[in-house]
């Protein structure tokens, strides 16, 4: 694995600049380095946080150079692929439109097109389970709404091109929603409380909105 881009910090070591494979061959590597507190995938990076009472600076800098050695030797051991069902209701899509035109699409063509990416679970953030999913493709940027809402339901599926944000809870938001699925993402009660995890193949499944009232839905 070539390449060390590192950002130095008080506590926390960020290796930046890398592919979706690189995130997790380095995270399951830093697993396997007891000196680290936290492990956090970003979109294109890895947080490291360790304690400078056991490490100095050059210490960890050091372990982090030979995760890259190391990352070459190790398998990461990923989720299995999952599919979520989604329901592409206007009531649940209100946005649809903005997103269609921004795509070049047609409305009624947005479910197969949102259906045909090969998404994956880029990081978790925000929001506890909130997941950041990352398409394979090219896609056209789609901005943020001009006036973010106060309040978007659980399970919402929001769409910045490239990136498909997925609500946990409810709570503000200013992605584009584009449906809702029937999956709660986030729950106390099971280990581990997040739903999906880090490098996670996603895929989803439209469903009616009869289906989705008849589903346990967020």
């Amino acid at each position: 694995m070539n390449g060390h881009d590192i950002y130095l910090a008080d506590d926390w070591i960020l290796l930046r600049d890398l592919e979706p494979a690189a995130i997790w061959r380095l995270t399951a590597a830093a697993d396997t380095q007891v000196e680290w507190q936290e492990i956090v995938p970003g979109i294109d990076s890895l947080a490291l946080k360790y304690d400078p009472l056991v490490l100095d600076l050059e210490a960890a800098r050091m372990l982090a150079v030979q995760l890259y050695d190391r990352a070459d030797t190790v398998t990461p051991q990923l989720a299995k692929p999952i599919t979520l069902s989604i329901c592409y209701d206007l009531q649940f899509g209100p946005d649809q439109a903005l997103v269609a035109t921004h795509l070049g699409i047609e409305i009624a063509d947005l479910p197969d097109w949102h259906m045909a990416q090969d998404y994956h679970v880029a990081m978790l953030g925000f929001l506890p389970g909130f997941a950041y999913l990352q398409s394979a493709a090219e896609i056209v940027d789609i901005p943020r709404l001009d006036a973010p809402r106060a309040c978007i339901a659980a399970g919402s599926v929001g769409l910045l091109g490239q990136q498909c944000g997925l609500y946990p809870v409810e709570g503000p938001g200013g992605w584009p929603v584009i449906g809702r699925i029937a999956a709660s993402l986030f729950d106390t009660g099971k280990t581990p409380p997040a739903l999906l995890s880090p490098g996670q193949k996603v895929s989803f499944r439209a469903i009616s909105r009869a289906e989705f009232n008849a589903l346990d839905a967020p």
